[in-house]
């Protein structure tokens, strides 16, 4: 068996690394939406369906907006995104629709 031998008579020092104390804070995942404290939703009712949740700026809070509302506003400038009119253009195939049955509505 071989045999250590320290050359060295000088004690080595041993520093301990501080440690710092975290402090833990328990967070509780909202399940819902209504429980999170950034949303203005009001009373969830039959009104309400079929709403579109939105970012208010003005208000910092998430509320709920009619669909049809939210396009017109975002067509407000007159200028719609590049994007969006070729996404449009490639899933609306106007040699599927069958003419005869489009109802134009009374005028």
């Amino acid at each position: 068996m071989a045999k250590v031998v320290s050359s060295s008579n000088s004690p080595s020092i041993v520093r301990k690394k501080q440690i710092s104390e975290k402090k833990v804070t328990l967070a509780r995942i909202a399940t819902d939406l209504q429980l999170m404290g950034d949303v203005d939703f009001g009373n969830l009712d039959g009104d309400k369906d079929g709403l579109l949740v939105a970012y208010d700026s003005a208000s910092d809070k998430f509320v709920l907006v009619n669909g049809d509302t939210l396009l017109l506003d975002s067509a407000s400038d007159q200028d719609l995104p590049d994007e969006f009119v070729r996404e449009v253009e490639d899933e609306l195939s106007l040699g599927q629709i069958a003419i005869e049955n489009l109802d134009g509505g009374a005028f």
